[in-house]
Order: structure tokens, then C-alpha cells, then sequence
């Protein structure tokens, strides 16, 4: 073998080992970046926590029931978080509680801030039912210009969420998903009118059941539709002024509940406490609280009017 192959070796050789060196160096690199890249993207405890909370919760009637109560609400707050710092706070508050009243006023705090939490729920889902009610003039007016224009009601629909605001806007856009997958209209409106139950959207669901199956003048409807929920919406509105300050008389009768409670506890040492663990103090804290509810309840009872 002469010296030219014998070097030719080596040279061939010693380019291979450079090159596998490189290449052994650089999959290291790349294998280090991919650990250090897992390592930032591995979730916390608190991200663990709180997923496999999301997933315990939804897979019970429970979660499930306090999923719809958020999307009823438009609140778009993941379950185990709304779950998690709704224990926290109890938990804080019975801890806070029991230092100033005892384990009496534990389970009264406890009471009211689940009662609370419910009403919360009901009054922002409330809102969003008025004001959806508020925006139904317009609705039947984009409605009737895009059927006069020639389109079809499915069609009407479409254009009415795209000109729409919240929560319009996603109470139609709901509406064409079920369409798109094969529902019918007749079903999809009447599980709209289920949703938001008013008896302004009734009577236009109503309209346009009756267009879709039978035919007829939907555009003359569609505007007699719109002129008489205006009117219904400037008397509501009328009427919600009217009965303002007594709606806020509600909040100041509850406000003057929890300072006299607050007054008795600061004018004696522990008087709270002692108050609730005498059964004369007991059963007058009770009977002024059922009172001071009663005069609440009635106050919103008399100035609850239906329009």
C-alpha cells in the first residue's frame, strides 16, 4: 500500500470523527434545548391542581350546573378557578368569623355569602336577559331590512349577527351554529326563546316560526314587531326611573342591618360573642334578622313591576 492511500485514509478518517464529533455536539445541543424548553412548559401545582379540578368538576352534575350558571351569567371564568377561590374565601371567612362571633355567627356568614354568591348569579344573569330584551327593536329591524332586501330568514339571521352587539351578537351566532350543523329553525329558535325567557322574544320567535313554516308578509310583521317593542322599551324604562329610590331602599335598609351589628360589637368587647352565646341574644339576633329580611323582600316585591 503506498503513502498516498495510507494518507488519503487518514485524511478520510479524520474528517468522518470531525464530523461525527459535530454532529454528536450538535444533537446534545438540540436534546439540551428540548429538556430546558419540557422544563419551562411543565406545568405547576397550581396548574395541575387546577386542571384536574376542571376535569372532576365537569364530569359531575354539580360542575356541569356551575358551568351553565357562568355562561348564563357571561361569565367566561373556568370552573376550578370560580370552585377554588369560592372555598378560599369561605374558608377565610369562617376563620374570621369564628374569631368574632363564634361558631354561630360561622355558620350565619357562611349562609349569606353562599346566598349571596346565588343571588349574584341571578341578578348578572338578570342583566343580561334585559338587556338582550333592550336590544329586540333592533334586532327586528335588521331582520326586516335584510328580508325586504331579499334574503332568506336563515340568512337575516346571519347578517343580524354580524351587525349585532353582545349579547345579541352571541345569542345569534349560537343560533347559526345550530343551524349549520343540521338543526331546523323552528328548533333552534324555540330553545333560544327556553334560554331567554321574555315575552318579547316569544312573541318574535313566534313571527317567525310562523313565516318559516306557512309563509306570508314577514317584513310587514317585522315592523309592527319593532314599533311595539319600543314603546314596551321606553315605558320599562320609564318605570325603572319611577321606582329607583325605592330600589334603593332595599340596599339601605340591609346596610343599616350589618351596622347595627357592627355597632354592638364595637361597644362591648366580644359583645358578638356573647351575645350569640346567650339563647335570649340568640333568638333576638335571629328574630331582628328575620325581620330585617322580611322588610327587604316585601320592599322588592312591591317594586318589582312587570311590564
Amino acid at each position: 500500500m503506498s503513502i498516498t492511500v495510507i494518507v488519503l485514509m487518514l485524511l478520510a478518517t479524520l474528517t468522518l470523527g470531525v464530523v461525527s464529533v459535530a454532529v454528536l455536539s450538535r444533537e446534545r445541543a438540540r436534546q439540551h434545548s428540548f429538556t430546558v424548553s419540557a422544563n419551562l412548559q411543565r406545568p405547576s401545582w397550581l396548574n395541575r391542581l387546577r386542571k384536574g379540578t376542571e376535569r372532576r368538576l365537569l364530569r359531575n352534575r354539580h360542575g356541569r350546573r356551575l358551568r351553565c350558571a357562568l355562561d348564563n351569567a357571561d361569565l367566561r371564568w373556568p370552573v376550578a378557578d370560580t370552585f377554588l377561590v369560592s372555598v378560599a374565601v369561605l374558608v377565610i371567612s369562617a376563620i374570621v368569623s369564628y374569631g368574632i362571633g363564634g361558631p354561630v355567627f360561622v355558620v350565619l356568614v357562611v349562609g349569606l355569602l353562599l346566598a349571596g354568591g346565588r343571588a349574584a348569579f341571578r341578578r348578572r344573569e338578570e342583566a343580561r336577559h334585559a338587556k338582550f330584551v333592550e336590544q329586540l327593536p333592533e334586532l327586528a329591524r335588521l331582520l326586516a331590512n335584510a328580508t325586504s332586501a331579499g334574503l332568506s330568514l336563515r340568512a337575516s339571521i346571519g347578517v343580524a349577527a354580524q351587525e349585532s352587539v353582545e349579547p345579541t351578537k352571541g345569542e345569534l351566532t349560537r343560533l347559526n351554529e345550530e343551524l349549520a350543523v343540521g338543526s331546523s329553525i323552528e328548533n333552534a329558535l324555540e330553545r333560544m326563546a327556553a334560554r331567554l325567557p321574555s315575552r318579547e322574544l316569544a312573541v318574535l320567535v313566534n313571527v317567525l316560526v310562523i313565516q318559516a313554516r306557512a309563509g306570508g308578509r314577514i317584513v310587514t310583521a317585522l315592523h309592527g314587531i319593532t314599533e311595539a317593542l319600543e314603546t314596551r322599551r321606553d315605558l320599562r324604562r320609564e318605570v325603572n326611573t319611577l321606582m329607583a329610590g325605592s330600589k334603593a331602599t332595599v340596599l339601605a335598609v340591609a346596610f343599616l342591618g350589618a351596622l347595627m351589628v357592627l355597632l354592638v360589637h364595637n361597644s362591648v368587647e366580644g359583645g358578638l360573642r356573647t351575645l350569640l352565646a346567650d339563647p335570649i341574644g340568640l333568638a333576638i339576633f335571629f328574630v331582628s334578622g328575620g325581620l330585617f329580611l322580611f322588610g327587604m323582600v316585601m320592599i322588592r316585591r312591591v317594586t318589582k313591576v312587570e311590564v
